[in-house]
């Protein structure tokens, strides 16, 4: 990340219990989400990757996703539980991160699919991919990150403006 460039994590929360009876707002995560919850904090940690501000959907399972990056990383950040980023579409995550991004030089996203995937491929659009980096073609399932450096303020977040620079899906070791 240069000193112009922003850095924005993109993280879909762990695996989850069947919602049962149980509304999908409270659905918690499962053991396993658990595990590989803590298993992408120690990949985060590795990366040396920081965060200035988390950004966390009000559900359960994000906010117990984030509590455990950050029992196995120690990345401490300002975390805005905003009740927007619940199942959101790309555009209203992408409005959501420009409106409440300030002054912040890296912010963590943690939220739901489609949405979370599709605001990745929305950032990236038209972004030339190196061949041999990561890329997001290979799906963004539970645990899955993509780390994004984006060229521009936040607030003049738009299709296209960032480039995909890591992406990893953690699974616990057994």
């Amino acid at each position: 990340m240069t000193a112009a460039t922003r850095q924005l994590v993109v993280i879909r929360h762990a695996k989850t219990a069947d919602p049962g009876g149980s509304p999908d707002h409270e659905r918690a995560l499962t053991e396993r989400g658990h595990a590989d919850a803590r298993a992408m904090g120690e990949w985060l940690k590795e990366r040396g990757v920081r965060v200035d501000l988390v950004l966390c959907s009000t559900a359960v399972r994000t906010r117990q996703t984030w509590a455990d990056i950050v029992e196995s990383s120690g990345l401490g950040a300002l975390v805005d539980h905003d009740r927007r980023i619940y199942n959101a579409s790309a555009d209203r995550l992408l409005n959501v991160v420009a409106q409440e991004g300030g002054s912040a030089r890296s912010i963590a996203l943690v939220g739901h699919a489609p949405g979370m995937p599709g605001l990745a491929a929305t950032l990236t659009e038209g972004a030339a991919e190196d061949p041999d980096g990561p890329s997001l073609d290979g799906g963004f399932s539970t645990c899955t990150a993509a780390v994004l450096d984006v060229e521009v303020a936040w607030q003049d977040l738009a299709p296209g403006t960032a480039r995909l620079v890591d992406m990893h899906t953690a699974r616990a070791s057994d």
